[in-house]
């Protein structure tokens, strides 16, 4: 028995139309995908704008000036052991505190910025040297852990 040519034809255009719309369907869920994609990239990236700007502020309002008035000290002690051989541990622990204090305050997302600043502040002033602003650098990307706070280190 044969079918009829039109049965044939009407089959074969069922079939690509059937094609045709797989063909949109997969178009759709990648242009879909896209634009989610497209969509968490900016909500992400405005996310850490605001991020960054609360710590902003919270580095203003806390002004971290135990934190600095620490990592100066510790390299001035530093610069110290050197010569000298000594140090105090207790004390250097004593003038820890009031700084670990203001690190705990801030919130583990916003300290490293706010060491990385009080250093930077600290190079401007050009009041030490060169190898002493990278010691206390140094101090400062490991105070974090200093305090047993996270993170344990910075990088800056």
């Amino acid at each position: 028995m044969q079918c009829p040519n039109h049965l044939i034809s009407t089959r074969h255009h069922h079939h690509t139309d059937i094609q045709s719309g797989k063909t949109m369907a997969r178009i759709a869920v990648i242009a879909t995908l896209f634009a989610t994609l497209l969509l968490i990239t900016t909500v992400s990236a405005i996310d850490d704008n605001s991020k960054q700007a609360k710590c902003r502020k919270q580095i203003k309002r806390l002004k971290l000036t135990h934190c600095e008035q620490y990592l100066i000290d510790r390299e001035m002690v530093a610069l110290l052991r050197r010569q000298l051989l000594m140090i105090n541990q207790e004390e250097e622990e004593e003038q820890l505190k009031p700084c670990c204090d203001q690190m705990e305050k801030l919130g583990s997302k916003c300290r490293c910025m706010g060491l990385e600043q009080i250093v930077g502040q600290l190079r401007k002033r050009g009041e030490m040297q060169d190898e002493e602003v990278e010691d206390m650098e140094d101090s400062a990307r490991h105070l974090p852990s200093d305090c047993d706070l996270e993170p344990k280190t910075c990088k800056f």
